[in-house]
């Protein structure tokens, strides 16, 4: 196994890379591969881990990400990472780790030259210096991390400058110029490399050259340090003026410069200037555009109609924002190539690293390059931010320029780069909403999100070839499901197939399936820029600690979206400090407002948020949270179930209080709130149940009554059905009665044959339980399935039990539904006077009770007495009261809207009404087909047909039993 710190931290084995998910178990094994086979106290990995005040359970953590790195590197038996008091030692051969084989070659380049071997000594440092991929340690970012790499990259520059010094006395001046002159451009204030420089240029014969390398590093140290060159490079200096050859001696250049002081950047040497050069060339700066854009029309044709006319009034400022990896610098390069031919004075582009590895670009730097590529010579580039922004200004101003401005933080960090006067325009990327911008510079903003269906499946065609993908269209669906349609995820993931041919989409697919690991499999060699995880992470560190808080717990959501009171009761806060946190992370495109008080985010997103929280909180505060979370759902939806439901009576009576309560003042409010959280509280629900959070479990199945009146009657069985695993744990006998009787009331509805036992057993139970209430409801959806059974003598003994059962009991709800129900069952016998009497029985209680649903039912029954009896004159009054009733209701509309209808309809035929007819048939059939009622919506359109000619007797119910009443 191979580890590399010089560059990214990367673990190998073989020819393949070990993904190292998360930051603080990377910064872990980073500490200790810095002090190789030496014991690293906790106190050091405490230190290296956390930039800022640690938590309390730091040590702790710190031993967890070792469990986690041993199980990952498969050190199995601990011999890798040995636990020695007080901390850790990570044993490692020199040939396994970089930084140990970069500095036997530098020692075996001392030796040989020390012996005067200066070819050898070149050939042996070469190669260690080939092992460098970048910055080390490149992203991991801590202050003690960023130290040690800091002692690394000096001794780097060392060994470059001592490979050079040995080339210069091996007189290949003209080979070692290009790469000093790159090195002298990165160290703006190193001597050592200016004075070998110099020495390379004198010697080729470009003293003018020599010299104004010198008189660039006086100007810098000047302006940066206040101090002047030291007197070793003073005397070349002198040397190279009286003409005098500067041999490369040891003691001139052996030497390491000045440490790197400053992050100014100046421009690089540039090549002599021919006698006929006066002006310099239109900078035209883009990066190269990608092959395959795809889609985005709306945001260019967007773009395109900010262009600003020739005689604008003011500089046009477009700030294009979105979350990582949703391809804004590929939109704003694409972009900027087709227009830039309309900007005749230049297009300038700059990453200003607001998200990604390493330090931000301040505008100082950029201002730098920017007045450079605008023909100012580097040495006289001013001094301060405030100088070299008027000077842009002055340049820009009567020019017509594009100014690209890549990955910004801040407003903060782009106002200094913006120009004054009308003709230019300015376009900013931003995982930031860069909302100062829009309100102090009137910034158009335009924010970029998720590729559609249509442009992700384009994308991912284009990118493994049209061949490929349409031997596997479903593995290409499933892929842009997978991705998120995430362009970035998309490409490294399409890539990745389209890289091998031995790999498929498939496998790709089947990678990313396993959702544990499906950010490692969202990354492409060692570029931290092609890592969806990177990407992310890149986002989050720059969030304050309270909302990095927040999004670590909104991945333990289970639902597709949350409300701020959710997301207040998931973190302790108040709803509106939650808010300001939500807000925060919508600004930093970490989440999407998709309603007032409403999120959600992709689903890569929420897996980063979740591994962030298994990877910051311990278990016992993730159990926490979710107790908070699934205590507010459960109390909320009792609190709407009260409302919707007033007259109805609960297994769970008082489940607990949160420590922020939602108020429901009404039931229009109840519904509007079930209708929000619908798929959230069955998500709720299954999460209980997989956690063996039985008792949220059981309080939310008996919630969620909402779900009849909404028709979801698939859902209501798969909640049931997962709360029966609760309840079966619990060992409560009145929960698996209670939760048996809501699966055997919609598989009922559904006309499912297991529904008879579910309520037969649920009986039991209640019975066995003395629990006086659930035996009523349980044989009360039991009579309503023999009625449709036509089993109506077994039904009426059922009704019949449940009105005995019911007297006195509760607040005479259920024995209005008995009667109600015993109505609709003499209405099928032909019994019409009965019908009545227990029709009015049941109206009577409803009315009583404020039951407007149940009322509109027992009109129906009365309704159906009456046609019995011929007077249909007395059954359509029924019916258009019953009806009245149904329009105002929030759910249930077959049973208290459709139903009324069609008994509506029976008597105006009888009556000769026939278009009336239609018209009430049509609107139950539409009910009908909209609930999911096939057969019903059928018997209303046989109906239809039917009536023309007029029908003699038509039956209302088609030949089916009418849906019964609400209970």
């Amino acid at each position: 196994m191979d580890f590399r710190v010089l560059g990214a931290l990367e673990v190998w084995t073989g020819c393949e890379r070990v993904p190292l998910p998360g930051a603080r178990r990377q910064r872990v094994l980073a500490a200790l591969l810095l002090a190789p086979n030496s014991v690293v106290p906790l106190s050091r990995l405490v230190e290296t881990t956390w930039d800022d005040e640690p938590p309390a359970t730091a040590i702790k953590q710190v031993r967890n990400s070792v469990s986690a790195l041993r199980e990952r590197l498969g050190d199995i038996d601990q011999r890798l990472i040995i636990t020695l008091e007080p901390g850790y030692r990570l044993c490692v051969d020199e040939e396994r780790l970089d930084s140990l084989r970069f500095a036997a070659g530098v020692a075996d380049g001392r030796r040989h030259a020390a012996e005067g071997r200066l070819d050898r000594a070149v050939r042996a440092i070469r190669p260690a210096l080939s092992l460098w991929r970048g910055p080390a340690l490149d992203g991991l970012g801590t202050a003690a991390l960023t130290r040690s790499a800091a002692r690394l990259d000096e001794q780097r520059l060392s060994a470059l400058e001592l490979c050079a010094r040995w080339r210069l006395q091996l007189g290949e001046h003209r080979e070692v110029v290009d790469d000093l002159g790159d090195l002298v451009h990165d160290h703006p204030l190193r001597e050592g490399l200016h004075a070998q420089l110099m020495t390379a240029l004198d010697h080729c014969g470009r003293r003018a050259d020599a010299l104004h390398v010198f008189h660039r590093l006086r100007t810098c140290l000047a302006e940066e340090l206040g101090v002047g060159p030291g007197a070793d490079i003073q005397r070349l200096h002198e040397q190279i003026l009286r003409g005098e050859p500067a041999a490369p001696r040891r003691d001139d250049l052996a030497a390491p410069g000045r440490d790197d002081l400053a992050s100014a950047v100046v421009g690089a040497l540039p090549a002599p200037r021919p006698p006929w050069a006066v002006a310099s060339p239109v900078p035209r700066q883009l990066p190269q555009t990608i092959r395959d854009f795809t889609g985005r029309a709306d945001h260019l044709a967007a773009l395109d109609a900010l262009l600003p006319p020739a005689g604008g009034q003011a500089v046009v400022i477009s700030a294009l924002d979105g979350s990582g990896g949703v391809g804004k610098t590929t939109l704003a390069v694409h972009w900027a190539h087709r227009v830039q031919d309309r900007f005749p004075d230049g297009t300038l582009h700059t990453n200003l690293r607001g998200y990604g590895p390493g330090k931000s670009a301040n505008p100082d730097e950029v201002l730098n390059d920017f007045l450079v590529a605008l023909g100012i010579h580097p040495a006289a580039v001013p001094a301060g931010t405030g100088a070299r922004s008027g000077l842009f200004r002055t340049l820009a101003a009567g020019r017509r320029m594009l100014i690209v401005l890549d990955n910004a933080n801040c407003a903060e960090q782009v106002r200094p780069l913006l120009p004054g006067a009308p003709g230019c325009m300015v376009l900013v990327t931003s995982r930031d909403s860069l909302t100062g911008l829009v309100v102090t510079e009137a910034a158009h903003r335009l924010t970029l999100d998720v590729l559609s269906p249509a442009e992700a499946s384009s994308l991912v065609v284009s990118i493994v070839g049209p061949v490929r993908a349409r031997a596997q269209p479903a593995a290409v669906d499933n892929l842009v499901r997978l991705c998120a349609r995430l362009p970035l995820a998309l490409r490294i993931a399409a890539g990745r197939a389209a890289a091998y041919e031995h790999v498929s989409v498939a496998d790709i697919v089947a990678e990313l399936a396993e959702e544990d690991s499906r950010l490692d499999a969202l990354s492409w060699g060692k570029d931290p820029y092609a890592a969806v995880r990177n990407v992310l992470e890149w986002s989050y560190e720059q969030l304050a600690a309270p909302q990095a808080h927040l999004f670590r717990r909104l991945g333990l959501h289970p639902g597709p979206d949350i409300s701020t009171p959710a997301a207040a009761a998931l973190t302790g806060l108040s709803p509106r400090e939650a808010r300001q946190s939500l807000n925060a992370l919508a600004d930093a495109h970490l989440i999407e407002p998709v309603a007032h008080d409403r999120y959600r985010f992709h689903d890569l997103l929420r897996a980063y948020a979740d591994e962030l929280a298994c990877e910051h909180d311990t278990e016992d505060e993730r159990r926490h949270a979710l107790d908070a979370m699934l205590t507010w759902y459960s109390h909320t939806a009792h609190t709407a179930d009260r409302r919707l439901y007033p007259a109805c009576t609960r297994l769970v009576a008082e489940p607990a209080e949160p420590a922020h309560p939602h108020p429901m003042a009404h039931r229009d409010q109840a519904w509007a709130w079930f209708t929000a959280e619908r798929t959230n509280l069955v998500a709720a629900l299954h999460q209980a149940v997989d956690r063996s959070m039985d008792r949220y479990a059981l309080h939310l199945v008996d919630a969620l009554g909402f779900l009849v009146l909404m028709g979801a009657w698939e859902e209501r069985i798969d909640s049931a059905t997962a709360g029966l695993r609760a309840a079966r744990r619990s060992g409560e006998t009145e929960h698996e009665a209670n939760v048996l009787l809501a699966r055997g009331e919609a598989l009922a509805h559904l006309q499912h044959p297991d529904a008879e036992p579910d309520l037969t057993h649920a009986s039991t139970l209640a019975q066995d339980a003395g629990n006086i209430h659930i035996q009523i409801a349980a044989r009360t959806e039991l009579g309503r399935l023999l009625r449709r059974q036509t089993r109506f003598a077994e039904a009426l003994h059922h009704f019949e039990e449940v009105r005995v059962l019911s007297r006195g009991f509760d607040t005479g709800r259920w024995e209005a539904v008995a009667e109600g129900n015993i109505a609709e069952l003499h209405a099928d016998l032909g019994n019409h006077r009965q019908a009545i009497d227990h029709g009015s029985r049941s109206a009577w209680l409803r009315h009583r009770l404020g039951d407007s649903d149940g009322e509109a039912c027992a009109l129906s029954a009365i309704a159906r007495g009456w046609q019995g009896l011929g007077d249909h004159g007395t059954a359509i009054v029924h019916c258009r009261r019953a009806i009245a009733l149904g329009r105002a209701s929030l759910g249930s509309h077959d049973e208290t809207l459709a139903w009324p209808l069609a008994v509506l309809a029976t008597s105006l035929t009888h009556l000769g009404r026939v278009t009336e007819a239609i018209a009430c048939w049509q609107e139950a059939a539409a009910i009908y087909t909209d609930r999911g009622l096939d057969a019903e919506a059928a018997a209303m359109h046989h109906h239809i047909r039917a009536a023309h000619p007029p029908l003699a007797e038509p039956d209302p119910a088609g030949g089916v039993a009418d849906r019964g009443l609400i209970r």
